[in-house]
């Protein structure tokens, strides 16, 4: 009995260590990654990203290739239609 109890112990704390660096270890890895993107200094690069991004587009002639513009075009007439604006 001393055997089994020694031995059920010794799977037990095994069990409980490889649950804590697998499974503990991802969770807290993807709770910092959740927090670094909602955080505020993240949020303002993406923001001047997005504006470098737009003002880039500005200096071009066209900024959207033809099938771009046509599925765009598609998109935004169906919006209306469904919005029905008159």
């Amino acid at each position: 009995m001393k055997k089994f109890i020694l031995k059920t112990s010794i799977i037990f704390l095994f069990s409980l260590l490889l649950f804590r660096f697998t499974v503990v270890s991802l969770v807290n890895e993807y709770q910092q990654k959740f927090i670094d993107y909602s955080s505020s200094s993240y949020l303002k690069d993406v923001k001047k990203e997005l504006f470098k991004s737009i003002n880039e587009s500005n200096d071009k002639d066209k900024i959207l290739n033809s099938n771009d513009a046509i599925i765009l075009s598609t998109f935004i007439k169906k919006i209306l239609n469904e919005l029905d604006l008159k």
